[in-house]
């Protein structure tokens, strides 16, 4: 996992000045804005369905769900995985068999209870606390979120590390890299996928 500690040190190299903690509360914050406008962060889970509704059991520490991306049902009395529809939790209505999807909070939520196995797939959001993120994540985004950091610090009125101008710049970089994150989530999502039914232990 990639700590905020190894922010703070990377970003005290060059803005020596303020106390870990106050880097810390701007990484944490840089964090936060680069996952929430990027949706960069997924997280997927399979579970064993029980009831028409179903908590995410392995979400990421200090992380909650901002939206969801797909969910897949495989019966456990038919052939096939379909993908379900996405809706909001109060426009759910009941139905004999799985077919439609919400989440509250960290809670899946179906439109029907049938046995079988749920795949579905989440955008993360971390909250104010975080203290890490997957490694995969860190090491492809860290100097975005650096500067996003620097950038909230250098922006500090009346410190004696405050430069606008250098803020200015840095939140730029920031920004480009959320834009380049927010397009090569959006391209993974609009890929071509396997067709979402299958017979008899084959797919096309």
């Amino acid at each position: 996992m990639a700590n905020v500690q190894e922010w703070v040190d990377s970003i005290r190299m060059d803005v020596p000045e303020p106390l870990d903690t106050t880097v810390a509360r701007q990484v944490r914050y840089a964090i936060q804005e680069f996952f929430r406008a990027s949706e960069a962060w997924l997280h997927t889970e399979r579970i064993e369905l029980v009831e028409d509704n179903a908590p995410l059991e392995n979400m990421p520490d200090k992380t909650y769900v901002a939206a969801t991306k797909y969910a897949y049902f495989e019966p456990e009395d038919r052939d096939g995985r379909y993908k379900l529809v996405s809706e909001l939790p109060h426009r759910l209505t009941p139905a004999t068999r799985v077919g439609c999807f919400a989440h509250s909070g960290n809670r899946i939520l179906l439109d029907a209870f049938e046995k079988g196995t749920l795949e579905v797939s989440v955008v993360v959001q971390p909250n104010r606390n975080i203290e890490s993120v997957p490694d995969s994540l860190g090491d492809k985004w860290f100097d975005v979120i650096r500067r996003g950091a620097v950038a909230r610090l250098l922006s500090m009125p009346e410190k004696e590390w405050s430069n606008p101008r250098a803020a200015a710049t840095y939140e730029a970089h920031f920004r480009e890299g959320i834009a380049k994150a927010k397009r090569e989530a959006r391209d993974d999502r609009s890929r071509p996928k396997r067709s979402v039914r299958f017979n008899k232990g084959f797919a096309w």
